[in-house]
């Protein structure tokens, strides 16, 4: 799993059934202090959390992963598994 911040989201008149009832946000792998890390955004699916901009969630980025939450085989590779409410860190 990896932490991550919503930064965006996607609208999509169309789209495959089996992610209709999924909302399509972008998110971008943080650190332990919360900065984003690395250069690249990511296409997440939320199946159930209601998550939005500026949240911090757990993500999995395994397909077989997608097709747990979602019952049935999902042509996705990223999921959104948890919004994260708090977390503790510790600079060393």
């Amino acid at each position: 799993m990896h932490l991550c911040k919503v930064t965006g989201s996607v609208v999509s008149t169309r789209k495959q059934e089996v992610f209709r009832p999924s909302k399509l946000l972008v998110v971008h792998p943080v650190d332990a202090a919360g900065e984003l890390i690395g250069v690249k955004d990511m296409l997440a699916l939320d199946p159930q959390y209601g998550a939005g901009v500026g949240d911090y969630v757990l993500v999995a980025r395994e397909g077989a992963v997608v097709q747990q939450l979602l019952g049935e085989k999902a042509p996705a590779n990223v999921v959104i598994v948890g919004v994260v409410d708090d977390w503790s860190y510790e600079a060393s």
